[in-house]
C-alpha cells in the first residue's frame, strides 16, 4: 500500500511548525509518528464500519476484514497497541496540545460512517485529517491563533478536493450500493468544484499570511503554485479510475510543495 494517506495527514501539521519558523526537529518526529499511528488505527475503525461494503466495491474488496480472512481479536488487539503509542506520542505534548487533540476523538469515529447519511463525507474527512493544525498550534502557543484557524480551513478544503478526486475512483460502485460522496453529487461537474477547492485552498493561506501584514511577493508566489496546480487538474479524466487514483496520489507532491513554501517563505 502506498504511504499517500498517513502522509497527507502529516502535512498540515508540518504546515503549522513551518508557518511559525519552528526548527525543532523532535516536534516534526512527533506529529511524524503521531500521524503514522493514528492513520494505522483509523483505518482499523474505518474497515472494520466498512467491512460489509468493502466486499462489494472493487478497488477495497480485497481488504482483509471485507474477505474475512483475519481474525476480529487480532485486528483489536492491533488497534489497542497503535492506539498506545499514539498516546505515548501525545503526552510528550502540552496540556492544551494534549486537550485539542483528544477533541477530534468524535470525529475520528462518526468521520467512516458519513458516507451512508450525507454527500458530504469529504467534508468530515477534512475536519478530521487537518486536526493536527490545531495540536500543532496549541503546543506551539499554548492557543489557536486566527492563522492556525484559517490555514486548518485552507487544508480542509485541499482534502475537500483530493478526497473528491480519490471518491470518483468508487463513483460506479457507491452509486450501486446507495452510498453518498461529493463525487456522486458533483456528477460531471467534479473537475469545476475540485479545482474551486484548489483555489480556495491558497487563498485562505493567503489570506492567513496577510492577516497582520501584506506579503506580495509571498502571495504571488502562492498564486503561481495555484495556476501550476489547476492546469495540472486540467487533464484529470473524472471517468478514469486510474487518472483518479494517480491525481489523488500527487498530493503528496503538493503537501512537498506547500511544505517547502512554508520553510522557505
Amino acid at each position: 500500500e502506498s504511504p499517500i494517506g498517513f502522509l497527507l495527514l502529516v502535512w498540515p501539521s508540518w504546515f503549522t511548525l513551518a508557518m511559525f519558523s519552528i526548527t525543532d526537529i523532535k516536534l516534526y518526529i512527533f506529529f511524524f509518528l503521531g500521524s503514522f499511528f493514528m492513520r494505522s488505527a483509523g483505518c482499523i475503525i474505518n474497515d472494520y464500519f466498512d467491512r460489509f461494503i468493502d466486499i462489494s466495491v472493487e478497488r477495497t474488496s480485497n481488504r482483509p476484514l471485507a474477505k474475512g480472512s483475519i481474525d476480529l481479536f487480532k485486528v483489536f488487539i492491533l488497534l489497542i497497541t497503535l492506539l498506545f503509542f499514539s498516546l505515548i506520542i501525545l503526552l510528550q505534548f502540552n496540556i492544551t496540545a494534549i486537550v485539542v487533540a483528544l477533541m477530534s476523538i468524535p470525529l475520528i469515529i462518526i468521520y467512516p460512517l458519513m458516507k451512508r447519511y450525507t454527500y458530504w463525507p469529504q467534508l468530515f474527512l477534512g475536519l478530521t485529517f487537518n486536526w493536527g493544525i490545531l495540536v500543532a498550534s496549541a503546543q506551539i502557543t499554548e492557543s489557536i491563533p486566527i492563522q492556525a484557524v484559517l490555514l486548518y480551513i485552507a487544508c480542509i478544503f485541499w482534502t475537500l478536493g483530493y478526497d473528491t478526486i480519490y471518491a470518483y475512483q468508487d463513483r460506479k460502485d457507491d452509486i450501486k450500493i446507495n452510498l453518498k460522496s461529493t463525487a456522486i453529487l458533483f456528477s460531471n461537474k467534479g473537475k469545476f468544484f475540485v479545482m474551486l477547492f484548489y483555489t480556495l485552498f491558497v487563498f485562505f493561506i493567503i489570506i492567513a499570511q496577510n492577516i497582520y501584514n501584506i506579503e506580495l511577493i509571498n502571495s504571488s508566489i502562492l498564486i503561481g503554485i495555484l495556476i501550476c496546480l489547476l492546469f495540472f487538474l486540467k487533464n484529470w479524466n473524472i471517468n478514469n479510475s486510474q487518472s483518479s487514483k494517480k491525481f489523488f496520489k500527487n498530493n503528496n507532491l503538493v503537501g512537498l510543495i506547500f511544505f517547502t513554501y512554508f520553510i522557505f517563505l
